[in-house]
């Protein structure tokens, strides 16, 4: 209540004394305190004068709350290698890295830093005018955008969201593609692969780290990218009959709400894996942030943002076989004629070598090429022997040309005039 009404209050309550029709029920319908209160305020008229109990206890004074200017100076200098950051993340790494550090102790005493709520964090962001990347977009009523939010799958294991990710995530112009696969019922990361592109190999990378950590799981659900499904017809892509292999059953969004949960994780990613790399120090290596981001990142992040699945019983099945050959589930294969000993790939010949390099002539016919994506080795199983396909000459095309104006136009045309004339 204001304090026109609390005074409103008093001042009803004063005459009360001395007028019986005033009640508290009609000081509560005139007034809008309840019983309660206008009886707590009638025990204070009882000690107090009306403008002391208007005047109220902490008037003047600082509140508890309020920073000190070292602490707020602490937190600038804090916030400096972070340009781009979210409220919650500049909080957590203020606790982790400093509240929770022994070696930062003497800081904490030195500058009066104190454990803040994501509140204070949010005041502090809005007086300071810095900027929080993760704000919703805003509908032309002024609402923030939401979504409704599918009811998580009661198993671990039994619906994987996957999608790939494209973004600069050292800040050096290098754009990678992060291949994340999320469970449903725990929103835990499984399993994540960068590769300058969104493609095939980068997802079976991702499922060979899922498979071996935690089984096989019963479902995959993801968009309607080319990598998972012929954009044509429909028919499923080299990657999906992999799965089904394993029996997973690959399942289709229509929408990025449809799968809401991974589409938000890549947000969150995004908003906090390029800080983090510069807070942990990570050398600008794709290879070196793989290694990092599936052993020490997915642990980390999965701490803050995981849940207890609602059904403690996993969906994964185990891979109980030690034998179990990732390379014969996980391989592109091709349909190729083979035409004097040799097959034709992407305008290059390949002929088949064994074990030993020596070459293996081949009968002209159908046959069946395969692409191992973790080792990029093109090979035939021809009568139960692995061979390896080699480069052995290119086929001839014809070259394709640009020109930007007439006069370029006729130089060329001249310059091909000339070597056709020249070759007769």
């Amino acid at each position: 209540m204001n304090s026109e009404t609390r005074e409103y209050a008093l001042t009803l309550l004063s005459q009360k004394e001395h007028d019986p029709k005033l009640t508290y029920t009609v000081i509560t319908r005139l007034t809008g305190y309840s019983k309660r209160q206008l009886i707590r305020l009638s025990e204070e008229l009882k000690t107090k004068d009306m403008d002391s109990i208007l005047t109220h206890g902490n008037t003047g004074r600082k509140p508890a709350i309020t920073a000190s200017d070292q602490e707020v100076s602490y937190l600038r200098v804090m916030k400096e290698p972070y340009p781009s950051i979210t409220i919650a993340q500049f909080r957590d790494i203020f606790i982790e890295d400093v509240l929770d550090n022994p070696k930062k102790q003497k800081d904490v005493k030195r500058y009066g830093l104190k454990r803040r709520s994501l509140s204070w964090f949010r005041t502090l962001f809005i007086n300071e005018g810095w900027e929080s990347p993760a704000r919703k977009p805003v509908r032309v009523d002024g609402n923030h955008v939401t979504h409704p939010i599918r009811k998580p799958r009661d198993h671990r294991g039994e619906l994987i969201q996957i999608d790939g990710t494209p973004y600069d995530w050292f800040g050096d112009g290098r754009v990678y593609t992060l291949h994340l696969a999320v469970d449903d019922a725990t929103t835990e990361v499984m399993a994540g692969w960068f590769m300058p592109t969104e493609c095939t190999r980068g997802y079976c990378r991702m499922m060979r780290l899922l498979l071996d950590r935690q089984g096989i799981p019963e479902a995959l659900y993801s968009d309607k990218d080319s990598v998972f499904r012929s954009v044509k017809n429909g028919n499923p892509s080299q990657f999906a009959r992999m799965l089904g292999k394993m029996n997973i059953q690959m399942i289709f969004a229509n929408s990025p709400e449809a799968k809401g949960r991974i589409e938000r994780y890549n947000g969150t990613v995004q908003n906090r894996l390029p800080n983090d790399l510069v807070r942990f120090g990570i050398p600008h290596s794709y290879d070196k942030l793989n290694q990092w981001f599936n052993d020490f990142y997915i642990p980390y992040i999965n701490r803050k943002f995981s849940f207890p699945p609602h059904d403690p019983r996993d969906a994964f099945i185990p891979i109980m076989d030690e034998h179990f050959d990732y390379s014969k589930i996980f391989r592109i294969e091709m349909e190729r004629v083979v035409k004097n000993g040799s097959i034709s790939v992407d305008w290059n010949f390949y002929s088949a070598f064994n074990k030993d390099g020596e070459r293996i002539p081949l009968r002209d016919g159908k046959i069946t090429v395969y692409i191992d994506v973790f080792t990029e080795e093109m090979y035939i199983e021809y009568y139960g022997k692995h061979l390896t396909c080699m480069k052995v000459g290119e086929r001839r095309r014809n070259e394709a040309f640009e020109v930007e104006n007439q006069k370029e136009l006729n130089r060329l045309l001249d310059s091909v005039h000339s070597r056709k004339k020249g070759a007769l």
